[in-house]
């Protein structure tokens, strides 16, 4: 690869401006090299004295000659993306007796500025699409991620959240393979640099550097690099400029493996939705972004946090069944982070009539978004992105104390408590856990319980426990739980019915639908019928209970996972 063009400086001012920048990160990058040798020595320390006319160097040497500095020397840079090479450079002094040895030398005459490439990241740009297959552990199977960009040092890659917010800065992966549309394919040892959400909702962007510095960083990088700077500078030109080809990288577009292996991964993450989906997927989003922050060890972002519980309550206040509905159809989100926001949603409906317990609502819903993400700081090399709810068999997932330290104190004791109750509830293993709450946050606790059960026994797919009907849950759960249990399970029941919004029903003429409104006696008022048991064709029609006869009467509950279905 040429090297990047150099800018020689040779006025005296500009050349002091640089090297004053360097004061600002005195450890970063700078070293000495010896112009009779070409030998450099890493510098541990510099001063800039008499106003700027000398600079005084702490350099790491041992035994050598007093003359070795005589011919002069030169010092190399980094200042962000800019290599710096300061030269013309007289030595004044050099003190070896020092502790450590010190070199005094003259101001430089020039320096020259060039780009550092390996600092440059070439970003791919609308219409470029390279696939990377991201092995993270040995034992398992690669997951397919989208490349954002590549420099000689690394590359960014965008992947659906739900692996992405379980890699850790510093973890190498197994393997990192990019694969371009023509089939060119680069395979490098990577470490994670950093993990941050993605723009596109359900992604995360995750930075990596290259683990070695020779072989095919070195060979084939550099190529890559530059037919990647072929194919912009031709998309900028639009072929006008007969001199600039495309490159050969990314013939085969939309058609190529590559693209369609993308495809499929980014359209099954999206499907028609409500309105109130959009401002629950902005709410999963910060989420994944917490999630995020507790696997690096880094502070909840909890304003963002607060305006996500006030944003549920006024959704679920504005209008209740298409917010139930919405609750449903965020399955393109990880597993963890939907099963939080339904249980949020359902817990804040299930109090609705409990004025104490109202007063905190906002409180009690911000919990219940945050209680199961201690599950990611606690996730281990044994943990699968598909698990559903992110458990790791060979670590506890009890969190509920880290959790209300990370979430920090609320505006009042009792908002405090009610932060607590729900934390603590929602992660406990026995029901006899609420009794060491007063009474109110004890009953919250439980209603808290009570709704993370149903909501994980309806999902299924964790551990060896599959879905289950909400009818088959309720009463699972009737003759399993204590009394005060059972008073919220029937109160849930109350609320939600049989046949609650968001699930799957079977008619007696065959036809499979989904629950959208209930009516005062709380069975299914209007409906979305979507499929016959006897077609896989699709449908889409939206029935009210005058029209039921249609499609016969609602006589059972339906699984659907069993017919592969999903909300929309």
């Amino acid at each position: 690869m040429v090297d990047a063009p150099r800018i020689e400086i040779n006025d005296g001012d500009r050349v002091a401006s640089a090297f004053e920048a360097m004061q600002e990160r005195p450890y970063c990058d700078l070293r000495l090299e010896c112009v009779a040798t070409g030998e450099r020595f890493d510098i541990q320390e510099f001063r800039i004295e008499a106003a700027g006319q000398r600079i005084r160097l702490m350099i790491d040497v041992l035994g050598l000659a007093r003359d070795r500095f005589a011919a002069g020397v030169r010092l190399h840079a980094s200042l962000g993306t800019e290599a710096l090479l300061f030269s013309g450079i007289a030595v004044e002094q050099f003190s070896i007796e020092a502790d450590p040895p010190e070199l005094i030398i003259a101001k430089p005459e020039r320096v020259y500025v060039s780009n550092k490439r390996e600092s440059t990241r070439v970003r791919l740009v609308r219409g470029m699409r390279a696939l990377v297959q991201l092995q993270v552990h040995e034992n398992q199977e690669p997951i397919d991620a989208r490349l954002m960009d590549l420099s000689l040092g690394g590359c960014g890659i965008e992947i659906e959240l739900r692996s992405g917010m379980l890699l850790t800065s510093g973890q190498q992966v197994a393997a990192l393979l990019i694969e371009f549309p023509n089939g060119t394919r680069a395979s490098m040892a990577a470490v994670v640099r950093h993990v941050q959400m993605a723009e596109r909702n359900a992604y995360a962007y995750v930075g990596f550097a290259f683990a070695t510095s020779g072989g095919i960083r070195q060979t084939e990088v550099p190529a890559l690099l530059r037919e990647m700077e072929r194919e912009i500078a031709f998309r900028a030109g639009q072929g006008r400029n007969h001199m600039i080809q495309p490159s050969r990288l990314f013939i085969g577009g939309a058609e190529s493996p590559v693209a369609v292996r993308l495809d499929q991964q980014e359209k099954a993450l999206y499907a028609s939705t409500t309105s109130m989906v959009g401002p629950l997927r902005q709410i999963a989003h910060t989420l994944g972004a917490a999630a995020i922050a507790l696997r690096h060890g880094r502070e909840l972002p909890i304003d963002e946090l607060e305006k996500c519980a006030d944003t549920l309550c006024a959704l679920l206040a504005e209008d209740r069944p298409a917010f139930l509905y919405a609750l449903c159809c965020l399955t393109e989100q990880p597993a963890l982070l939907h099963h939080c926001i339904v249980v949020a949603g359902r817990l804040a409906d299930l109090v609705q009539t409990e004025e104490t317990l109202v007063r905190n609502l906002r409180d009690i819903v911000l919990a219940a978004l945050v209680h199961d993400l201690g599950n990611i700081r606690q996730a281990g090399p044994q943990t699968a992105a598909s698990d559903s709810l992110i458990t790791d068999p060979s670590a506890p997932t009890n969190s509920h104390v880290e959790l209300n330290k990370a979430l920090g104190s609320a505006g009042s004791w009792a908002a405090s408590g009610a932060r607590r109750a729900v934390i603590e509830g929602l992660n406990s293993t026995d029901a006899a856990d609420a009794a060491n709450l007063p009474v109110a946050l004890a009953a919250l606790a439980r209603a808290a319980r009570i709704v993370d059960l149903i909501e994980v026994k309806t999902r299924g797919g964790i551990g060896a426990h599959e879905a289950g009907t909400p009818l088959e849950v309720f009463r699972s759960l009737y003759h399993s739980c204590d009394e005060a249990d059972r008073e919220w399970l029937q109160r849930y029941m109350k609320r939600q019915g049989i046949y609650p919004i968001g699930s799957l029903v079977h008619c007696s003429s065959g036809f499979l639908a989904w629950v959208l409104r209930l009516g005062d006696d709380g069975q299914p008022a209007r409906i979305r019928v979507v499929r016959s048991t006897d077609s896989s064709r699709r449908l889409n029609q939206i029935l009210g209970r005058a029209d039921f006869a249609q499609i016969g009467k609602i006589d059972e509950p339906a699984l659907p996972q069993r017919f592969g279905l999903k909300p929309f």
